[in-house]
This record gives C-alpha cells, sequence and structure tokens, in this order.
C-alpha cells in the first residue's frame, strides 16, 4: 500500500513550529432547550416488553443527542423557568402517540397515529422519525436522528498479514449497519454525494485499491455499481465533492507529488474537461480537501511550510493551467493537524490535531478566527464529519487494531461511543441534506 494513504494521519513525524494564533477554551454553558420526556405510558401495545424498552430507548438517545434539546427524565411539577417543554408518549395496539406541552402550559400539540410494525430495525427508524417529528415542532428545523452515517471496516483478510476495508452504511446512531460496497479491493474515505434539492442522497463516493493503486470511484447507494472517476495515472485519494454538485476535489501525484487537484463535474454527463492542480507546493504534501457550503472556498491539509496545518484557498483565483503558490494559514495552535471538515452552515472547520501526545478534535471558527479544542478522552481521534446542523460531530477512535464511531455534541463535549466488536470502523462520513 502506497504512502500516501497513511497520510490521513499527516506525517506523524512533523514537529510543531512557533504559535502565533488565538486560542480559547471550549464554553460550557449549555445552550439546549430542556425537555422533560415521561416515562412511555403503555395500554395494551401488542408488543413483546422487550421491543417496547428498546422504543423508548431509541427516543430518548435520539432527543438527547440532536444538538438541540437537553433530554431530562420527567416533567418538573413546577416549572420556574419559563423555558423547555414535555414529551409524553403514549402506546396502544402498535400505535404510537406523541403529546408535547410547554413548560409555562400555554401550548400544546400532538402527533398521532404512528404505527409500529414490530420489525426491531423498522421500528427503531419509526422511532428516528418521531424524534425529528417533535424537533421540527419545536424548533421548526428538521432533527438528525433519520439521518445515516457512511464509513468503512477493517478486518484481517483470509491470509496472513494481509486486510480487508468495505464501505458500511448505518443509522446515525449506529445501529442497521449494513454493507453497501462489496469490493475486492480496499476501501477508504467513502463520502456522500450531496443530494438534489429536496431529495435524498443516493450516491456516494470512495476510493480503492482493488487494482493496486488508489483510485476514485462513484456509485449508488442501492446498487453497489462503481464507476471510476479520472483517468490520471497514479495515485488519486480524499475526493470530496461541493454541495452545488459541480466540482470534486481530491488528492493525486500525477504531477509526482501529492498534490491538490478540482475537477469540473456533473451528475448528469459526468467529469467535464480535464483535472487541474489547485496549489503548487515544494516537495510538500496535500491531503483531505474540504468545500466550504457555498463552494467558494476550499480548505485542506498542508505540510507545505515543515509542518502539517489546515490552509484555505478561493476557488475563483484558481486558473487551470496555472496553480497557486500560496493558501492562508488557518491553525496554529497544535502540531500535526489533518482531516479538516468544513460545517453545513459555514462557520466552522472541524479538524484533528496532536495535542499533548493524543491526536484531539479542534475546531476553527472562521468568523472569529480561533482555534476551539472540543474533545479531552486519551484515545486518538480521526476523520471527523460534522451533522447537517453544524452541532454535532462523529469521528472514529485509532487504537492499534481497534476502532470505533463516537458522537460529540459541541454544547456537551462527552463522547457517545456509537459502535463497537471487531476490526476498525474509521472514516466516517455524514448524510448530508440539500
Amino acid at each position: 500500500m502506497t504512502q500516501y494513504f497513511f497520510f490521513t494521519i499527516l506525517i506523524i513525524s512533523s514537529y510543531l513550529g512557533a504559535s502565533s494564533s488565538i486560542l480559547v477554551e471550549l464554553s460550557t454553558e449549555d445552550n439546549r432547550t430542556p425537555l422533560y420526556l415521561n416515562a412511555l405510558t403503555v395500554q395494551g401495545s401488542g408488543l413483546p416488553a422487550e421491543h417496547v424498552k428498546r422504543l423508548e430507548e431509541t427516543l430518548r438517545f435520539d432527543l438527547s443527542h440532536n444538538g438541540s434539546t437537553l433530554c431530562l427524565d420527567s416533567s418538573p411539577r413546577k416549572d420556574t423557568s419559563g423555558v423547555g417543554c414535555s414529551v409524553t408518549a403514549t402506546l396502544a395496539n402498535k400505535t404510537l402517540s406523541i403529546v408535547m406541552a410547554d413548560t409555562k402550559g400555554t401550548w400544546q400539540k400532538s402527533l398521532d397515529g404512528i404505527a409500529l410494525s414490530g420489525d426491531t430495525d423498522d421500528d427503531r427508524r419509526q422511532m428516528h422519525r418521531v424524534a425529528d417529528a417533535i424537533h421540527y415542532t419545536l424548533f421548526n428545523l428538521p432533527g438528525i436522528a433519520s439521518t445515516h452515517l457512511l464509513y468503512t471496516l477493517r478486518l484481517p483478510g483470509e491470509k496472513p498479514n494481509t486486510w480487508i476495508s468495505e464501505v458500511w452504511e448505518a443509522d446515525y446512531d449506529g445501529k442497521n449497519a449494513k454493507r453497501v460496497a462489496r469490493d475486492s479491493g480496499y476501501c477508504v474515505t467513502p463520502t456522500y454525494l450531496p443530494p438534489k434539492e429536496g431529495k435524498a442522497s443516493s450516491a456516494f463516493l470512495y476510493v480503492s485499491y482493488a487494482n493496486g493503486q488508489p483510485k476514485m470511484y462513484l456509485s449508488s447507494l442501492k446498487d453497489f455499481k462503481p464507476q471510476r472517476l479520472s483517468l490520471l495515472r497514479g495515485n488519486q485519494l480524499m475526493p470530496t465533492v461541493s454541495k452545488q454538485r459541480d466540482k470534486i476535489a481530491f488528492i493525486s501525484d500525477a504531477t509526482g507529488n501529492p498534490d491538490l487537484f478540482l475537477q469540473d463535474f456533473s451528475t448528469e454527463k459526468g467529469l467535464l474537461g480535464k483535472p487541474y492542480q489547485v496549489i503548487a507546493t515544494h516537495s510538500a504534501t496535500q491531503a483531505s480537501p474540504t468545500f466550504s457550503p457555498d463552494g467558494k472556498r476550499l480548505a485542506f491539509a498542508s505540510n507545505k511550510d515543515g509542518n502539517p496545518r489546515i490552509y484555505m484557498i478561493e476557488i475563483a483565483k484558481v486558473v487551470p493551467g496555472k496553480p497557486l503558490k500560496d493558501a492562508k494559514l488557518l491553525t496554529r495552535a497544535c502540531r500535526e493537524n489533518s482531516a479538516p471538515v468544513w460545517s453545513p452552515d459555514g462557520e466552522k472547520i472541524a479538524y484533528c490535531a496532536l495535542t499533548d501526545g493524543v491526536r484531539q478534535i479542534w475546531v476553527y471558527d472562521v468568523t472569529a478566527d480561533q482555534e476551539i479544542q472540543i474533545s479531552h478522552t486519551p484515545l486518538h481521534k480521526e476523520n471527523p464529519s460534522w451533522a447537517p446542523n453544524s452541532r454535532v460531530l462523529v469521528y472514529n477512535t485509532i487504537d492499534q487494531d481497534k476502532g470505533d464511531l463516537y458522537l460529540l455534541d459541541l454544547a456537551m463535549p462527552v463522547p457517545v461511543q456509537l459502535t463497537s466488536g471487531n476490526g476498525q470502523k474509521r472514516f466516517p462520513s455524514w448524510e448530508p441534506r440539500s
């Protein structure tokens, strides 16, 4: 396997240079809305008790990890804050009803006739939809419980000292996992193709080592029929698509060096014209491009100034055949920065950085020009990806031959483990919205 694959961790051997950036601590103020979830009332549900318990746990998890509500055990007898609401769920004859009321007693709304099937996976998804309906009722904004995650699962191969790595998709809470890419090689860095307006994402990009060198592919989520993207020679890695679905950014060593490239793209016509180099550096390595939501800027990792940092360029300034000579430096606080990803609201860039010997998740505030550490646990972390609401992150840990996915809420940064079991779950990509 080539050296460029391992650049996902971005040159672990480099060292910290002089620091002059603004460094702030994450505020501990919790701005989520209190939501008092009463115990589920069961009136002859027609479902096994264990099944009902799992559904209640699913709803509680969803309302506790949406980045918007602070889920508490039960309604207060007397509200003094005038903030928040209560939720009461009643289950009768495989039909769920929800009653919501504000804690001041000024309004009440309900969701009725929610049918359950008795199938564990189907009913879990139904509870995700219920949680999102509650969220929309309260905030007039979509929730995240019905979204999904792409990631790779890396396991030992049949022969000694060999590995397989295939693409899987799961609900956002790590449940209902299924394999979506059956590749004879080795897959990395899957990412959703941004959906059309009002639609869900139906395809994804990924990199495969099936033919030796890493190449980029596009496939439907429903039917795995990969189509190769770009006929450049050499290695192609880390593809990402703009929200406008008109450009693909990726890393290639076609010029003899791992450089950042752009490719004009159409979901109907495919690749348009030839890829072109974005920035010219001398013997440096670029990695992990990420588009701003408006499609006007690219952030990426590079060691072009000696230490791997996060940089940004304006796409309008890039002329095919005339790569830029420089980029704006964003991060300075810690060494070995990697895996930047722009938040859907355009205000933040999450990335990883070696911090006191551990790879932690940091956030760069684009407007304030501030670097904020948001994770502090001892396991190494990589590959953050934003929820559509820009309030919650998913990332993977790195621990020898194990790795799992974790959720991290910016309002209360205590990580929640989503996956377990054998193998390394890596490169999570959160399903975007149009």
